[in-house]
């Protein structure tokens, strides 16, 4: 299978130089971007978006009298202003991207650096993070360029944006040519799918692929595979959420293994819920308290295909129950791994103890050898200061110090000269953005300004541990200064009226000593790093002993036979191999017919010369 050009898209390295898949002309809609005004067509953008913010911001006594018919009427509009617009704005980010890139040419400056200005230029007008920005602009790309049928849905707002978004957010590992078929498939079946959730289109796009690159879909796991890792994220009222990406049949087992135990536990009179008791277990497993999870043989039911079994060239993908299809070559490789241990029934308890053990090896000793010249108490200080990226709309980790003034150019390692970043936005030069301290007028560090090549500024400091008590001394300073106009008047004496309408009437100014909201405090804890999970060394474990059979028709009337393994390791000790094609015998005939501008012929059964040889014994 061909590299794909725009597989790299994550790394800043895509080539974008794939042809649009249709000649369609383009649509005679003038843009004009004036002065004041943005004209698309006939219409004034900046007018009718400040109608649009003064109606929502102020209301309408018209709009308070709607029935319930005009105002889903007037919703069905808002939706699809916003999925037309959405559409706009995917071609609008492939145009900045392009212009950029040819700015960037102009300077004699490399395309990866060109994709880096263009991800900060992006990041800005979104307001998000450059890794959220980079991928919104490869997905958009993907859209525009070959996947007409998606976008075309999401301008009429036939799917949501987000179903729209996750599909081309999928093909950023697929070649252009299967793109082109999925979309071709996706937009014929639309009426089946435009009521189904993301999850579900997610899934059904996952099949297509599956069946329509079988090669590469083995190869898309096995390098989803080295993404691996684990993230802890701060939620809210002091709680977190711990995500990890790791394999589906892992996920399955632990799934599994979590939700047995809490219904065990609740058999024997546990009153917490069933999802509070899954929690729980999760944390006592990882952090070694308490009993864990009993390391029993569990059952993972997965359904695949004779024809998997046959002709891996050819391999539909498998379905593991509650998680839905994936790589037919890791389920594959799992069963396998199953027969070469023997069949043990402690292969599950081994492969999670594997797995928790790992957890504490590795990561901390990594992390530590990325520290810079920072001493390790300034590190700590920068750290509890900044807690995350201190880059624009970035929310990632800290894993590197940043000299703010780089230290070829004489920048210090100091406090007021360091800053907290991820990886990527360590390597800000890279991007053509420029970073600089921001003082007051007594010469303390206030913030720091980061502003990029054309001139978009974005200032973010360290983090407010003390919102109230700065908003209390803003207002107290803006009060007694009786030069500003359209201020609140403090309450009066004895009043509980608030301050500010805005709080209520417990956080007033008044009665609240300065003493009591000029002090933040005081953060003393060590600081925690999870390190990601370690990949298990076996693949399976299953109980049972028969496989469930059940038999569907395909069009044509020839049937598949779906088995469903209670136990991986049950009698595949002669499971071929079989070299792999390049592309399937459908994906040609689809491409042919494609090529010809007719429909595609339906897939027909396997002749007595197309059937797989028999395994050799």
């Amino acid at each position: 299978m061909t590299e794909d050009p725009q597989r790299r898209d994550a790394t800043g390295e895509a080539d974008d130089g794939h042809h649009q898949v249709h000649d369609a002309p383009p649509a005679d809609v003038p843009v004009r971007v004036e002065e004041r005004a943005v004209l698309v067509g006939e219409v004034d953008v900046a007018a009718a978006r400040a109608a649009l913010m003064t109606l929502g911001v102020q209301g309408s006594p018209s709009l308070d009298r709607l029935s319930v018919a005009e105002t889903k009427a007037l919703l069905s509009s808002i939706v699809g202003i916003e999925a037309a617009l959405d559409a706009v704005r995917a071609r609008a980010l492939v145009r900045l991207e392009a212009a950029v890139k040819e700015d960037c040419l102009q300077r004699e400056e490399s395309p990866r650096q060109a994709m880096q200005v263009a991800r900060s230029e992006a990041s800005r007008m979104l307001k998000e993070s450059r890794s959220v920005a980079g991928r919104s602009l490869a997905t958009c790309r993907r859209l525009v360029q070959s996947m007409p049928g998606m976008l075309t849905a999401l301008a009429e707002g036939t799917l949501n944006p987000r179903s729209v978004h996750t599909v081309g957010s999928a093909m950023g590992p697929v070649p252009p040519h299967v793109r082109e078929l999925v979309d071709t498939m996706l937009t014929a079946q639309l009426p089946d799918l435009q009521d189904c959730g993301t999850r579900e289109i997610s899934d059904h796009v996952a099949r297509m692929l599956h069946a329509l690159d079988p090669e590469g879909a083995a190869e898309r796991h096995r390098r989803a595979m080295k993404d691996r890792h684990v993230t802890i994220t701060r939620e809210d009222h002091g709680m977190a959420s711990v995500r990890a990406l790791i394999p589906a049949i892992d996920a399955a087992r632990i799934r599994k293994g979590l939700s047995v135990a809490a219904e065990g536990a609740r058999a024997a009179g546990d009153r917490r819920g069933h999802q509070q008791i899954m929690a729980d277990m999760f944390a006592d497993a990882l952090v070694g308290r308490g009993d864990g999870i009993d390391p029993t043989t569990l059952d993972i039911g997965i359904i695949i295909t004779d024809r998997s079994l046959l002709a891996p060239a050819h391999a539909d993908a498998a379905t593991i129950e509650g998680f839905g299809p994936v790589p037919y070559d890791h389920v594959r490789e799992a069963m396998l791994r199953a027969v070469d241990s023997g069949g043990e029934d402690t292969d599950l308890a081994l492969t999670l103890r594997n797995l928790y053990a790992d957890l504490d090896d590795g990561q901390l000793v990594g992390v530590e050898a990325r520290s810079r010249a920072f001493p390790a108490s300034l590190r700590r200080f920068l750290t509890l200061a900044h807690q995350t990226c201190r880059a624009p709309f970035c929310n990632a980790p800290i894993r590197q110090m940043d000299h703010i003034v780089p230290w070829s150019q004489g920048g210090a390692t100091s406090l007021d000269n360091g800053n907290g970043t991820c990886g990527g936005d360590n390597q800000k030069e890279e991007s053509g953005e420029s970073v600089r301290v921001i003082h007051d007028e007594d010469g303390t560090r206030r913030t720091v300004e980061w502003t990029t090549r054309y001139g978009q500024k974005s200032r973010r400091g360290g983090i407010n541990f003390d919102p109230v008590g700065t908003y209390r001394r803003q207002r107290r300073r803006q009060l007694a200064e009786s030069g500003i106009a359209g201020l609140p008047a403090p309450p009066a004496a004895g009043s509980s009226a608030p301050a500010h309408p805005a709080l209520p009437a417990a956080t007033a100014l008044d009665g609240v000593p300065l003493s009591a909201a000029e002090t933040p405090p005081v953060v003393d804890s060590p600081l925690e790093t999870a390190p990601p999970p370690v990949p298990s060394a076996h693949g399976t474990g299953a109980t049972g002993e028969e496989p469930a059979l059940d038999e569907g028709s395909s069009a044509n009337g020839w049937s598949t036979i779906y088995r469903a393994f209670d136990r991986l390791q049950l009698r595949i000790a002669d499971l071929p191999i079989i070299r792999p094609r390049p592309v399937s015998d459908d994906v040609l005939v689809l491409l042919d017919d494609m090529a010809r501008g007719s429909a595609p012929r339906p897939s027909r059964p396997p002749g007595p010369t197309d059937a797989p040889e028999p395994p050799a014994h």
